[in-house]
């Protein structure tokens, strides 16, 4: 079993970094911060990622702690190639816990950080295609339905829980508007997780237990996303 690596917690200082970004969204002012990027936003994040992969591969050895940015991490810089907001940064840290070989199409765990708030989660965030093929018939299955029904109950059972990437105003054509799941074959994407201020742990030693206690709450739904749907 992998020895866990020693994570102290995130800077404090990294959240006020986040809000000078958010008010200086440019390539001259990064610049100018690189230094603080690195040293509060890059070393962090790795350290994190490598001190996380003892505990998630405890929860399921296909768990991906890639300690590199576009590895776990994700890069700070936007896409912005068909967006109309041209800000060239994204001013937060986000962090993803793919569990397969899709690292964007598979169910992950996530957390991110921004100035203001902190977010644990998992699930998928959208579904490709053959994805939401297989999500819609498992939905309705009598089995795989009935297993999703319980681990949703299960996760928004939690306070401060909320369920996300519904979609669509109608049940899609060909499925009975009258089933139990009748909401979640509005969802082109399933994910659920708790956006809360930033706790005090994630700026201590007690960060990657807080995070994996986090991310088993949600796990219900994560490994019924794992079994009945998979990469995209």
């Amino acid at each position: 079993m992998a020895k866990a690596t020693a994570f102290e917690g995130f800077p404090r200082d990294l959240t006020g970094f986040f809000a000078a970004l958010e008010k200086n969204n440019s390539k001259t002012w990064f610049d100018a911060h690189r230094a603080d990027y690195e040293d509060l936003f890059v070393g962090p994040a790795k350290r994190f990622v490598a001190a996380m992969g003892p505990g998630l591969a405890r929860i399921s050895t296909a768990i991906r702690a890639d300690p590199r940015i576009n590895g776990s991490i994700m890069r700070i810089n936007r896409d912005v190639r068909f967006s109309k907001d041209k800000r060239p940064y994204k001013a937060a840290l986000h962090i993803l816990f793919a569990e397969g070989g899709a690292r964007q199409a598979s169910p992950a765990f996530y957390f991110g950080l921004d100035a203001e708030r902190a977010y644990l989660g998992g699930g998928l965030f959208g579904f490709r295609p053959e994805q939401m093929a297989r999500y819609r018939a498992a939905a309705v299955d009598p089995k795989q339905g009935k297993v999703l029904a319980a681990a949703v109950a299960k996760v928004m059972a939690v306070p401060g829980m909320t369920l996300g990437g519904q979609h669509y105003k109608r049940v899609p054509r060909g499925f009975d508007a009258d089933h139990a799941n009748a909401e979640l074959l509005k969802h082109a994407g399933l994910h659920a997780g708790i956006s809360a201020p930033p706790p005090p742990e994630i700026f201590g030693p007690a960060a990657v237990d807080h995070c994996l206690a986090g991310f088993k709450r949600v796990r219900p739904l994560q490994k019924w996303l794992v079994d009945a749907v998979g990469d995209g």
